[in-house]
């Protein structure tokens, strides 16, 4: 009793403060806080439950000339092989390049087993010191998941454009090359366009092609527009081809029409690739977009619909819904414009007898072999 009743005299007098040994809950950080009494909020960041963890970690986080807050940030975000998502998750997006300080030596520890998530929790941060250790981890880390992590994670860092346009080039991972393309994704300045097109025409790998062609910023540029065209329709990988037609959905540009109408009209063995030309000149607001769709209606169907229904088993074949989807007003002369043309397979003339009836006229639907018969109803 004697014993308390000196450390009650010391807190009354002196003011020392003697922490908890736990937190509850997140009012109790408020109530220390309150107080300023930091060291005891500080405990909120030991506890078992991450939420509270995080809590506390935020609320601390708004007090940055304390030191006492600061110092027991700094040493529960990062410990020799461990860190503390809970606690870095709290700091995230305090710009507090102090803290991101204390968490970016966890980056060369060998012991941290998630470093793709320790990766991910320093840019959380948002503040330079971070970025620029993460630059320096995409440049020399020799796991290409956390190259690869670290160069996207970097992507609002203007500073360090640069590094990520020297990664898309020289990375010997193509993981990490793609990520560098989705990094450098809506800007435009000249160096980022050129390594941009750089890595679309040159780069050996369609998926680093493709998400170079994706992370154009913008398609009007005329070397752009040629890369993502000459991509469309002479690319080997079809992701890339993919990419190409839907770096054009919605286009306006009449080159860019006329580029997805020649690889709409040209004989194309992805369906992927197929649906998403289809698609990027459905969503154009352009005339000559609903011109395409209605011309490609006899050709499509003569390229691709041999032996099977092209709404359910011939992806980017269905092509008078698409029309019809973008210019109903016209469909009918459209599907009857085809009609009127020869070379069909019976499922197609089965497909354009089918919509002609659809749009109120009057034709054919001739019952090919190997077509699914609707089996009666049976009634009881």
């Amino acid at each position: 009793m004697a014993r308390f009743a000196w450390l009650l005299l010391l807190v009354l007098v002196g003011g020392c403060e003697i922490p908890p040994r736990y937190i509850e809950s997140s009012k109790s950080v408020d109530h220390y806080l309150v107080r300023r009494q930091f060291r005891s909020a500080c405990v909120g960041l030991q506890m078992d439950d991450p939420d509270l963890r995080q809590y506390a970690a935020r609320k601390l986080a708004e007090f940055p000339e304390e030191e006492e807050a600061n110092t027991c940030l700094c040493e529960a975000l990062y410990r020799p092989g461990a860190f503390d998502v809970a606690v870095a998750s709290g700091l995230a997006a305090t710009r507090r390049d102090d803290l991101a300080g204390c968490l970016a030596p966890a980056l060369l520890d060998s012991e941290i087993e998630d470093r793709v998530a320790l990766v991910r929790s320093l840019a959380g941060i948002a503040a330079s010191t971070g970025y620029a250790a993460l630059a320096d981890t995409a440049k020399g880390d020799a796991d290409p998941a956390v190259r690869a992590a670290a160069t996207t994670r970097i992507r609002p860092a203007d500073a360090h454009v640069p590094v990520v346009i020297g990664l898309l080039g020289e990375d010997r991972d193509p993981a990490v090359r793609a990520a560098a393309a989705e990094a450098l994704k809506g800007r435009d300045s000249p160096e980022v366009v050129a390594a941009l097109v750089r890595a679309v025409q040159e780069d050996v790998d369609g998926g680093v092609r493709a998400a170079a062609l994706g992370g154009m910023a913008k398609l009007g540029h005329p070397e752009t527009l040629e890369a993502a065209c000459q991509a469309l329709m002479t690319d080997p990988d079809a992701r890339m081809r993919e990419a190409a037609a839907k770096a054009f959905h919605g286009t306006r540009r009449p080159e860019a029409i006329a580029c997805l109408r020649e690889r709409l009209l040209t004989h194309e063995e992805s369906g992927a690739v197929r649906v998403a030309t289809v698609a990027a000149l459905g969503a154009s607001p352009r005339d000559e977009a609903a011109d395409v769709l209605c011309e490609a209606i006899g050709p499509v169907l003569r390229l691709y619909v041999t032996a099977e229904i092209p709404a359910q088993d011939i992806p980017g074949a269905d092509i008078a819904k698409a029309q019809n989807d973008r210019d109903w007003e016209r469909s009918k002369p459209c599907v009857q414009r085809a009609l009127q043309q020869g070379g069909y397979s019976c499922y197609a003339r089965n497909y354009l007898g089918f919509w002609y009836r659809e749009l109120g006229g009057k034709a054919s639907m001739p019952w090919c072999p190997g077509m699914r018969k609707l089996q009666p109803e049976i009634e009881l």
